[in-house]
């Protein structure tokens, strides 16, 4: 491919990253200031957060694509956003992650429930809780970018529950539930304890 090619298929990827991020920049912050004291302000910025960590991971990336990968995001918004999009989806993951619990200590953000005694009555109750203080949230932004930016630290992290998980299913012959005969290698193989 020329020089002058990739150059202009370069100019033409960040044109669309710059134009799917005003956008997405603009309908965040428009949907903050229509319901600033829902509880859902906060899962919005840190997707947010996420597709613009997706977007500067993107164009960090940009030089590194082969030309078919350049032509192939000139040419298409879907994949213009995808990645974008799914740093998006990890920082929201990353979120529950630290809501639940599960991921947990001084570099990453603690919440607290809004309400000492307050009972889980359907899932939106999972974003009713709030940071003690702004470094909380500081955390937050923080980490909801690097999910976006670096979409290998959240599968790292959700490979690493894993191997906890299977570490953790008891040793016996009928872990996973099967249907028909189990034969070496079908799926679900991975997951049973092997017999005694």
């Amino acid at each position: 491919m020329a020089a002058i090619e990739s150059t202009n298929l370069l100019v033409r990827v960040t044109r669309r990253l710059f134009i799917a991020l005003f956008t997405l920049f603009t309908t965040a912050l428009m949907l903050v200031a229509l319901a600033p004291k829902s509880q859902f302000v906060v899962p919005e910025i840190v997707i947010a957060t996420g597709v613009i960590g997706g977007f500067v991971g993107l164009q960090r990336r940009l030089k590194d694509l082969t030309g078919s990968d350049l032509q192939l995001i000139a040419d298409s918004w879907v994949y213009t956003c995808l990645s974008p999009m799914v740093g998006g989806i990890l920082a929201l993951l990353l979120f529950v992650l630290f809501l639940s619990g599960l991921l947990s200590g001084q570099l990453f953000p603690h919440f607290v429930p809004d309400a000492p005694d307050q009972t889980a009555k359907d899932l939106s109750s999972v974003f009713t809780a709030h940071g003690e203080h702004y470094q909380e949230y500081a955390k937050l932004v923080f980490w909801s970018f690097v999910a976006g930016f670096s979409e290998r630290f959240v599968t790292d992290v959700i490979s690493r529950f894993e191997g906890t998980a299977i570490k953790q299913l008891p040793q016996t012959a009928d872990v996973v539930p099967s249907v028909g005969a189990a034969q070496p290698g079908a799926p679900g193989d991975a997951l049973r304890a092997p017999s005694p």
